[in-house]
């Protein structure tokens, strides 16, 4: 026999909790308040009595603690335009980006997102899936709502539930997707709530099921309580429900998406819920805007076993390496302890796992946990099906991650059935991109493809041009290392002080490599200096010049298979100007911005000027070479827009040239040289 008495006191605490549009909801729907509910709801009146101090404690706090938020603010860490306005903002932003979304028109009381799409006839035989609760945990619930996902998510103030009327608004937004002629026929296919076990959401999800029942409405509930934090032995409220359920709402979303009937979709929901255990960490408590900042978790520690809500945690620990974090955290989900044993894992058993960012947890941190936690289920020969991360179950700001495991059933038929639900499609803006079948891929490492380095020699007999080629290395090598004082000392007035040791340790390299070097192949000898380059010099210079040579080696390739002559004025001009290009696309810098571009390109310019004016080949060189000098010196009136000469004062640059600019025009003075007296 139900103590009337007593669950009346529990409505008129449910009264007071949830304000006036509420109270009109729970007046109809106790006429039709089954037994079990009602013991439910006495027995959780205690809870709501707390939760409702809460919630006066955070109206108050929204108001007196006005000039802490405004510190914080100051501080420059949040970008919102008012704690009070911060759900609905929220929630506008994410409406106003999505096509696929819509709200309902019940600000501020009610904050229900829907799929814009779900009234039409072919949605008409479809159930509809609804979840939600407190803000602050998104993407969750307003990011699920989707094709494939959630039909609506109800949203209350952050941490706090929503009330009954905004639920059954939404039930009743979502129940006749056929529209009025359904609706008038009483043909809805049925609404489905997914909800976290707490209990300002169990009991308020429960009242608009009860009202949208004696509508006419079919409506069931699934709890889900996934965090294996606490025992059994705590109390009656059982565990919270934590980021698990967001498999709950993959699952369920997808077979109705699939046109499942009411009665299937709630049990393929409530084995979902039954199968899934989570457990989190962190290094942080949330912060809420518009109330004091906690200091609970002191630098160093963490707390294990934490709720979404900033809850403390069921143990304090020291700060961990993310490998052991997770062996604790597999170890309490996989706890055979009497008052525990949640989940029960043994070799060969199948598994989905969620890895969920709570909050501030950086991808790379996320990545990390997750490689660490598929490694260890793997050494414990639990077979992982499929992966799903990022942040899905956030708890604002928090530090700190959660594993959700979902054991997949040992039929086969079941397992593909439940897999298959996984992977179907869903346009919801919160779920993530990507995954799919783990054991699709042979191994999620492949080979690296083998460098394949060029192994170059000096020939036996040197002809001409090998000749030349062997003489012109000599005196770039010989110039660059007598200027290595005059280079150091402009560069240390404009730079870091190591351009001259930098080219001085170049043309060294160049000396003791040019043994092996092909001389007698122009654009074999140029490829094998960008490795001597590649060893020796490092720093910007090294890599354009790399750049430089092999776009000239390239070219010249071309040409020679084109049967054009590489040493002719045109393939000069052509061959040094695509490589002058390709050093200023890949650095972004170009004439003007005081770097070795500011010799290159005068250069190239004065050689294409040259091949069009049909200028012999030594007197281009020479007009190139001059180019390169003046262009040089020229920088000493340049304002520096690339390069560290960019953070040296404009009076300091305008007594001194570019160290980079004045070493090109030097090993092109010395090549030059070299050929006229040859």
């Amino acid at each position: 026999m139900v103590d009337l008495r007593r669950a009346s006191k529990a409505m008129l605490s449910l009264r007071s909790f949830l304000g006036s549009n509420a109270r009109r909801a729970i007046r109809t729907s106790s006429r039709s308040i089954g037994a079990s509910n009602l013991r439910t709801i006495a027995s959780q009146a205690k809870q709501l009595a707390r939760a409702k101090m809460a919630m006066r404690g955070a109206v108050a706090g929204g108001v007196v603690l006005g000039a802490a938020y405004a510190a914080h603010c100051a501080g420059g860490v949040e970008f919102i335009n008012s704690a009070d306005t911060i759900v609905l903002d929220a929630i506008e932003g994410l409406v106003r980006a999505n096509p696929g979304l819509c709200r309902l028109d019940g600000y501020p009381g009610v904050k229900v997102i829907l799929r814009s799409d779900w009234n039409s006839p072919e949605n008409a035989h479809k159930v509809a899936i609804i979840s939600g609760g407190g803000a602050g945990h998104e993407p969750a619930h307003a990011g699920f709502v989707g094709e494939g996902m959630l039909t609506a998510a109800v949203s209350g103030d952050i941490f706090a539930s929503p009330s009954t009327y905004a639920v059954l608004a939404a039930i009743k937004a979502v129940a006749y997707p056929g529209g009025e002629a359904q609706k008038q026929a009483k043909g809805s296919p049925g609404v489905l709530l997914v909800v976290k076990n707490y209990t300002g959401d169990r009991v308020n999800f429960t009242i608009a099921l009860e009202q949208a029942r004696a509508e006419g409405i079919p409506v069931e509930m699934v709890v889900v309580g996934d965090d294996c934090a606490l025992g059994r032995s705590k109390g009656v409220t059982g565990r919270r429900g934590i980021a698990g359920t967001c498999f709950v709402h993959k699952i369920a979303g997808a077979a109705a998406e699939a046109g499942l009937s009411l009665k299937e979709v709630t049990a393929e929901a409530r084995n979902a819920a039954s199968s899934v255990a989570s457990v989190g960490v962190s290094a942080s408590v949330c912060h809420i805007p518009g109330r004091k900042e906690s200091t609970r978790i002191k630098k160093g520690h963490m707390e294990m076993g934490l709720g979404i809500h900033g809850e403390p945690g069921a143990a304090a620990i020291t700060g961990k390496k993310v490998k052991h974090l997770v062996d604790d955290m597999l170890n309490i989900i996989t706890d055979t302890d009497e008052d525990r044993s949640y989940m029960n894992l043994k070799y060969g058993d199948k598994v989905a796992l969620l890895v969920n960012n709570l909050g501030s947890t950086i991808p790379m941190e996320i990545s990390i946990a997750t490689s660490d936690t598929i490694k260890k289920l793997e050494s414990m020969g639990v077979i992982v099906e499929r992966v799903v991360t990022g942040p899905l179950m956030t708890s604002m700001d928090m530090a700190g991650f959660s594993v959700s495991l979902l054991k997949l059933p040992s039929d086969s038929f079941a397992c593909k059935k439940m897999l298959m639900r996984l992977d179907a499609g869903t346009n919801a803006p919160g779920w993530p991109r990507g995954g799919g079948d783990m054991r699709s891929r042979i191994s999620h490492i492949v080979e690296c493809p083998k460098e394949e380095k060029k192994e170059f020699h000096r020939p036996a007999q040197l002809t001409s041009t090998g000749k030349k080629a062997d003489a012109i290395i000599h005196a770039i090598s010989a110039a660059l290392t007598e200027a290595e004082d005059a280079l150091t000392a402009w560069d240390l007035k404009v730079g870091d002080g190591d351009c001259g040791v930098t080219f001085r340790r170049g043309a060294l390299s160049l000396l003791y490599d040019i043994s092996g070097y092909p001389l007698n192949n122009v654009p074999d000898t140029l490829e094998a200096i960008t490795q001597t380059i590649a060893k020796s010099t490092g720093g910007t210079s090294g890599v354009m010049y790399r750049i430089f040579l092999l776009s000239l080696c390239s070219t010249m390739r071309t040409q020679e298979q084109a049967n054009v002559p590489i040493d002719s004025t045109g393939a000069i001009a052509e061959s040094f100007s695509r490589a002058v290009n390709a050093v200023s696309t890949s650095g972004g810098a170009t004439a003007g911005d005081r770097t070795m571009l500011d010799a290159l390109i005068p250069a190239a310019m004065s050689l294409e000027k040259s091949a069009e004016a049909g200028v012999p080949l030594m007197q281009a060189l020479e007009a190139a070479v001059v180019a390169a000098e003046v262009g040089a010196e020229a920088t000493k009136d340049m304002d520096a827009r690339a390069g560290r000469s960019n953070y040296v004062p404009k009076e300091v640059l305008r007594s001194n040239p570019d160290p980079g600019a004045k070493a090109a025009a030097i090993w092109m003075r010395a090549a030059y040289d070299k050929i006229k007296d040859m």
